[in-house]
């Protein structure tokens, strides 16, 4: 987000004194403050074509937001990057298959065993049905959004863009973290993680995060002969709104010498 910071700083600098509103000289001191900071921003690193680059180098149209941005905006399903994606939209279906657009491009249909037009990845790895994403953007470093066409890396199922979540990874040294809410209707939300080194050339990181609260709405009417609702606080109770969610992932990554790697990712949820 600094980086965006940086941009829009520069690009404002410059359309103002286009529209002759601030003084060319000011123009060029705000520019020049910009780019005096630029050696403390961090790069983004980002893998859209499936090996590491910068993304200032990616020569297509990305949006790359990290897990701790995430975690800020309240981003804790796929369906939450309308938030911070520009072009991106997410519609329910009856059936609960999620269904996703970039930049118009979709495919609504509410059969779970239907390929997506938007395809979804976690860690290089496809979800090919878009009732598989739920835990997808659970722990995770950080998430790519590539828009437009890509079926030359992610295969025809991209025509609208490809989705890439990157889980958060081991760490070289014992890490724990933990977060927790209550809200209206019982409502818990918890979760957390610990990571490190099993052995030398062992690490793990253990992720957990759990979601429940009660029904926000109930009825205590029943139908009669006739057809109408009437009250009858005996009738059994229908709800709505109930919801127990619990997600896991167990990351592995075995380096036993410097050129060979091998990561293992084991991910649930209910």
């Amino acid at each position: 987000m600094r980086i965006t910071n940086y941009c829009t700083a520069s690009g404002l600098a410059f359309a103002l004194c286009s529209m002759g509103q601030i003084p060319v000289a000011h123009a060029q001191s705000v520019q020049a403050t910009a780019q005096s900071s630029d050696d403390q921003l961090e790069e983004i690193v980002v893998t859209a074509q499936r090996r590491e680059e910068r993304l200032s180098d990616v020569p297509m149209s990305i949006s790359a937001i990290s897990g701790e941005r995430l975690a800020e905006l309240g981003v804790s399903e796929p369906a939450d990057l309308e938030k911070v994606v520009l072009g991106f939209t997410f519609r329910p279906s009856p059936q609960g298959s999620p269904v996703y657009q970039i930049r118009g491009i979709g495919f609504y249909e509410e059969a779970i065993g239907v390929a997506p037009t938007v395809s979804v990845y976690l860690d290089q790895a496809p979800l090919p049905f878009s009732s598989m994403v739920e835990g997808a953007a659970f722990d995770v470093e950080r998430v790519e959004v590539l828009k437009g066409p890509q079926g030359t890396l992610f295969g025809q199922n991209s025509t609208g863009g490809a989705i890439n979540f990157v889980a958060a990874k081991p760490t070289d040294s014992l890490q724990i973290g933990f977060d927790g809410g209550y809200g209206r209707f019982d409502a818990v939300d918890l979760g957390g993680f610990v990571s490190g080194p099993l052995t030398d050339t062992l690490k793990a990181r253990l992720a957990v995060r759990v979601e429940h609260h009660d029904d926000w709405q109930r009825t205590y009417t029943r139908q009669n002969s006739d057809g109408l609702f009437v009250k009858d606080l005996d009738a059994p109770s229908r709800t709505s709104g109930r919801r127990r969610y619990e997600v896991a992932r167990l990351l592995l990554n075995w380096q036993p010498n410097e050129d060979t790697e091998f990561e293992l990712n084991i991910s649930g949820w209910e």
